[in-house]
């Protein structure tokens, strides 16, 4: 009797490790898809119609204000800063300790337009330590000022709102498609673009006051 007493309590002791293994492996396989569906640990392509959801955790944090931010990303904010808040960029052209990082919408916006979010890093000073974002710029409509200007504004608007912005150069091939005016002081620059017979904001830029648009060694990355 003992002996059918001991195994019955050995076949037990079996079948319950089985039920902790499997629910182990339940747990960490649900993990590992959570992680993967990026809801908040990997957020290389935002699952949002902008960018929104990666740059702010309420849906109120849209906004923009010239010479500080874009939503949750600020200027002169550690670029250490923002593989967390953003995930893996999409794009990154660097050089010489200089770089324009890119990420991209998952969903086109409002007029069936790719959305990006492009940062600008370099070092903070001339010690060379560590960097910081330096310029901002969105093609999202998702972002306002508190005046409601943003991607799709009219440039008289525009104009009214920031009457010290002025047209600065740009490359050829750039000039072609759009024009870039810069309100310097504010730290606030668009790129204006005609469409259907108006001129239209196709993205805004906010940057360190004081500091032209222009002021740095790699040109900003262009609308795909």
């Amino acid at each position: 009797m003992k002996i059918y007493i001991l195994i019955a309590a050995t076949i037990s002791l079996i079948a319950c490790n089985n039920n902790t293994s499997t629910q182990t492996s339940v747990t960490n396989d649900t993990n590992i898809a959570n992680n993967k569906t990026g809801n908040a640990v990997v957020k290389a392509h935002p699952d949002s119609t902008h960018i929104d959801s990666a740059m702010s955790n309420s849906t109120s944090n849209n906004t923009i204000v010239p010479g500080e931010n874009i939503g949750k990303v600020e200027i002169s904010m550690n670029d250490t800063s923002l593989e967390p808040l953003l995930g893996k960029p999409d794009l990154s052209d660097a050089a010489m300790g200089k770089a324009w990082l890119t990420w991209y919408g998952k969903k086109r916006d409002e007029h069936n337009n790719k959305t990006q979010l492009n940062v600008y890093t370099s070092y903070r000073d001339t010690s060379m330590r560590d960097k910081s974002v330096q310029q901002i710029r969105t093609t999202s409509s998702f972002f306002k000022t508190s005046q409601n200007i943003h991607v799709y504004s009219p440039f008289d608007d525009i104009q009214k709102v920031f009457p010290a912005i002025k047209k600065v150069p740009q490359s050829a091939n750039d000039a072609k498609k759009f024009t870039v005016y810069d309100d310097v002081n504010n730290g606030i620059a668009f790129e204006i673009a005609d469409a259907n017979g108006q001129q239209v904001c196709r993205a805004i830029f906010v940057h360190v006051k004081g500091k032209s648009i222009r002021d740095i060694y790699i040109d900003a990355p262009s609308n795909e």
